[in-house]
This record gives structure tokens, sequence and C-alpha cells, in this order.
């Protein structure tokens, strides 16, 4: 297996560009994974009174993260979406994720 680069591999730039886009949002879309996850264990500690509000937050942040891995892996296989539209579709996604976690800890922290 060469490290050299192929005759484009039979993709354009942009599809390169887009790849490369969709790989480094999923990875951030698993670190937001992982801190909503470590987040629902803190959930799960916390008092009963604050417990429902942070629920409904974490699935509020939870549907976000998962729309942005189905835009990822739609735009993925959709050749017309350029790497400009899929970055500022997810980005938007992303931004309300951080939103819900956001209220979520914040209900969490006030207990």
């Amino acid at each position: 297996m060469s490290n050299a680069p192929s005759e484009g591999g039979g993709r354009t730039a942009g599809e390169q560009e887009k790849s490369q886009l969709v790989d480094s949002m999923t990875g951030t879309l698993d670190q937001w994974k992982a801190r909503i996850d470590e987040l629902k264990v803190q959930v799960d500690l916390a008092k009963l009174t604050s417990r429902d509000r942070a629920t409904k937050q974490l699935e509020i942040a939870q549907n976000a993260c998962l729309a942005a891995y189905s835009k990822l892996r739609e735009a993925g296989r959709d050749v017309t979406v350029n790497a400009d539209t899929l970055r500022d579709g997810v980005q938007k996604l992303v931004q309300d994720l951080k939103e819900a976690f956001d209220a979520a800890q914040a209900v969490i922290s006030r207990g």
C-alpha cells in the first residue's frame, strides 16, 4: 500500500475536501456524543427535581447530534452537496447541540 497520491482516486478536489470535512466533523460529533454520555451519568445522579429538566435538554442535544450524523452520512453520498453547504449545515446543528448541552449542564449544576 503506497502513500503516494493516486491519480485523484476518481475524486475531484471538491469531493476530497468534502470527504475530509465529513471525517473532521464526524470526529467532532464523536466528541460531543462522549460528552453527552458523561453528562447522562451526572443526570442519573442528580436530584429528582432537576433530573427531568436535564433529561429533556439532553434529549434535545442527542437529537441534534443524531441529526448532524445523519446529515454527514447523507452528504457523504450526495455528490451535489459542496463542502461549504455541508459545513454550514452541520455547524448549525453542532451549535444547537452545544446550547442544549450547556442548558442541561446548567440544570445539573444548580441542582
